[in-house]
């Protein structure tokens, strides 16, 4: 009798790459060219959230553990976009208090990290230019255009007094399970964007809507506290395994509920 021979890892590789290109309808080019080109992008998207794990990281170590954040009201709260030609994002008069957007930028200006670590490839994003002007970010606090120049969604960056009392902080102390950046959130505005209404029971078409655009809404990458990425399939992946795109209550603007809620911010709404 012949013996049959078992899977060695490199079969088992070649399987895993080969059917779902065997699978697809189409014809075999388009097939391969669709399967491998997504595989391409997650791939240098998560670079970017690397990037920027470790631009964080370097921020921290030269602001006493913190991560950026520009003018924070007394209350707490979330805007983005404002201070796009504001030079100086502390005592400008452009820049908004608790811009989640401006904080991002601050490691543009700070930081060795160029404003296209920012786009992922797979998204319709572009390279912030700054507008053509000789001093580059240092001439801004913002992104010239957020919904045409930003991938990523960041950690909420302006909790409230009540959050802060239960244990929420943004600095490099948080844990490796929390959710600090991803692609960024799909919000609610547009064909089948419903990130407040999927659940953790919600079918794998359904769920869907509460995923990022930037891959198809096939899932997002996730940058975490220790700095490594993962692909998530969903968004139920924050520390309690609730959704990094909304607050604990469900809400996509508001702060977080404890010191385990990641809301990232800002969307592609």
């Amino acid at each position: 009798m012949r013996r049959f021979r078992g899977f060695t890892y490199i079969d088992l590789i070649a399987i895993t790459i080969l059917v779902p290109l065997l699978a697809c309808a189409t014809t075999s080019w388009t097939c391969w060219s669709r399967q491998s080109g997504g595989t391409s992008n997650r791939v240098k998207c998560a670079s970017n959230l690397r990037q920027i794990g470790q631009a964080l990281l370097l921020y921290a170590n030269e602001n006493r553990g913190a991560y950026p954040r520009t003018l924070a009201s007394a209350t707490g709260g979330q805007t983005w976009g404002t201070g796009t030609t504001d030079d100086n994002p502390f005592v400008g008069t452009e820049t908004a208090d608790d811009d989640l957007t401006a904080a991002m930028f601050l490691l543009i200006r700070t930081q060795d990290i160029g404003s296209e670590v920012f786009t992922c490839p797979s998204s319709n994003a572009e390279k912030d230019l700054y507008g053509g002007g000789s001093n580059g970010p240092l001439q801004r606090s913002n992104f010239s255009t957020v919904t045409k120049n930003l991938s990523y969604s960041y950690g909420h960056s302006y909790p409230n007094t009540t959050a802060i009392s239960k244990g929420y902080k943004l600095n490099s102390s948080i844990g490796p399970d929390f959710a600090i950046a991803a692609d960024i959130n799909p919000g609610t505005a547009g064909t089948g964007n419903r990130v407040t209404a999927v659940r953790t029971s919600s079918s794998t078409d359904d769920m869907k809507g509460g995923n990022s655009n930037n891959h198809d809404r096939d899932g997002q990458n996730v940058l975490y506290g220790d700095g490594h990425v993962e692909f998530q399939t969903n968004p139920f992946v924050g520390v309690e395994r609730d959704n990094i795109y909304t607050t604990q209550a469900g809400v996509i603007v508001g702060s977080p509920e404890n010191g385990n809620d990641s809301v990232l911010l800002p969307m592609d709404d």
